[in-house]
């Protein structure tokens, strides 16, 4: 029987082959359009060293308060063995300040004699360890202080390294809008907008019809219940307020909208609305970064307009599971994400398929 990872590289070189098609097409398209995937592109790439090194720099937070702790409670203990040898060494002067050669030479009774030697070579030996006992505790507080410098240059040489992302990020966008501008401009004087978007639209039709048809023979996972009995119960990808409707006229009513286009924050998380294979994750012009999931039954969901994806294709994902970053990517000027639901090259009204 063929294993799980072999399906696994089964399916995905089936997609990278879909992937590669598209990647083609773009290239074919004019110099600005592919400058603002690769300014997008570079943008999800830095989000994503971002995410990793916050998970980093938390790790490393965690570590210094791990060994804070660690060298308060050995300064803690350090400070009772001090009180521990000074007893000892206040309880030796008191009972045995004479010496043990001027007991030998005191002329006591022998049996008080052996006694008092007894006592005198327990404290010797009481007060030895304790002072080795201090020194190891000493030693040890020593190392524990050396680490937590140690973590600590590490530390500040993640939050150097993510300062100098997030300017490259900061760089990155702003290429990224001047790009924009230039298309507008662009646009503006050619006047093919319309044009445009209808072959926008066709082409993330395209691409969904020939990932249904490349993975017509791949059963859907077993656990996961039919996309069509999930009518009324899916929650949306983000949850802020709608933008824009399945239906409502654009550009002058000579087009309509096929899905939702739902507002939210630069980075909110974006949601699977259902339990899915990830069967694309790229970039297409004025959908941006997108992420699509294959539900089962000729049923795909489309987010698109991401600032960063976090799904990799192939991958199972859960209900709900964090799949990309919202953000304006694809050539928009306001954040959110674009929810599309498609039977085939058919799109639905999600509307109707999320809980009320």
């Amino acid at each position: 029987m063929q294993s799980t990872r072999d399906r696994l590289e089964a399916v995905r070189e089936r997609i990278q082959a879909v992937a590669e098609d598209v990647a083609r097409e773009r290239e074919q398209r004019d110099e600005l359009t592919q400058r603002l995937a690769e300014a997008e592109r570079e943008i999800d790439r830095l989000h994503r060293k971002l995410r990793d090194m916050a998970d980093a720099i938390g790790e490393r937070e965690a570590a210094i308060a791990a060994l804070r702790e660690r060298a308060r409670r050995q300064e803690q203990r350090l400070a009772g063995e001090r009180r521990q040898l000074a007893a000892q060494v206040r309880a030796a002067y008191i009972g045995g300040r004479q010496g043990k050669l001027r007991l030998l030479l005191s002329g006591r009774d022998p049996a008080t004699l052996g006694r008092l030697l007894v006592y005198h070579d327990y404290y010797a030996r009481a007060r030895t360890d304790a002072i080795d006992t201090l020194s190891d505790s000493l030693a040890e507080l020593a190392a524990t202080r050396h680490e937590i410098a140690a973590e600590r240059d590490e530390l500040a040489a993640q939050r150097a390294e993510r300062e100098r992302m997030l300017a490259a990020v900061e760089s990155r966008q702003a290429e990224r809008r001047e790009t924009l501008a230039a298309m507008e401009a662009r646009l503006a004087k050619r006047g093919d907008e319309l044009e445009a978007l209808r072959a926008d639209e066709a082409r993330l039709e395209n691409l969904v019809e020939r990932l249904r048809k490349e993975l017509a023979d791949i059963p859907a996972q077993a656990e996961s219940p039919p996309f069509d009995r999930l009518k009324g119960k899916l929650e949306p990808p983000v949850p802020g307020p709608t933008i824009a409707r399945f239906g409502q006229p654009k550009f002058d009513g000579r087009l309509r909208w096929q899905g939702l286009w739902l507002a939210a924050d630069a980075g909110a998380t974006v949601h699977s609305a259902a339990a899915g294979r990830v069967v694309y994750v790229g970039w297409m012009h004025r959908y941006g970064l997108i992420v699509v999931l294959d539900h089962g039954d000729g049923y795909f969901t489309v987010y698109g307009h991401n600032r960063s994806t976090r799904a990799e294709v192939g991958q199972w994902v859960a209900a709900g599971e964090a799949i990309a970053e919202a953000g304006r990517s694809g050539g928009h000027q306001r954040d959110g994400v674009y929810f599309e639901i498609r039977r085939g090259r058919t799109p639905v009204n999600p509307s109707q398929w999320l809980r009320s």
